[in-house]
């Protein structure tokens, strides 16, 4: 499974229990998946669609999960990992 795959199936799983992450969406198409990914991801606030994936229990589809599944992505710096790992560490560990 390839980064854009993995994307495709979360939006899957988000449009099942429906959520359509409309902002994500946009920036994917006008920036590409890589960049829109790590600039949600390295936001220093929890992105809405984290929090709304939490609501939903389908962190294991969000775009930490990916960072983490894909850590060598061209595009995913180190810093890009250690803000998806701490963003679901600290939900983990709540």
């Amino acid at each position: 499974m390839t980064l854009d795959q993995f994307i495709d199936e979360s939006l899957r799983q988000s449009k099942l229990k429906g959520y359509s992450p409309t902002a994500f969406l946009r920036m994917r198409a006008t920036r590409g998946t890589v960049e829109a990914v790590r600039r949600l991801v390295q936001t220093s606030d929890r992105h809405s669609g984290f929090v709304r994936l939490r609501t939903l229990d389908l962190l294991d589809w969000s775009l930490e999960a990916a960072v983490l599944r894909f850590p060598g992505e061209p595009g995913f710096t180190r810093e890009t990992v250690a803000y998806a790992k701490a963003r679901l560490d600290g939900i983990l560990d709540a």
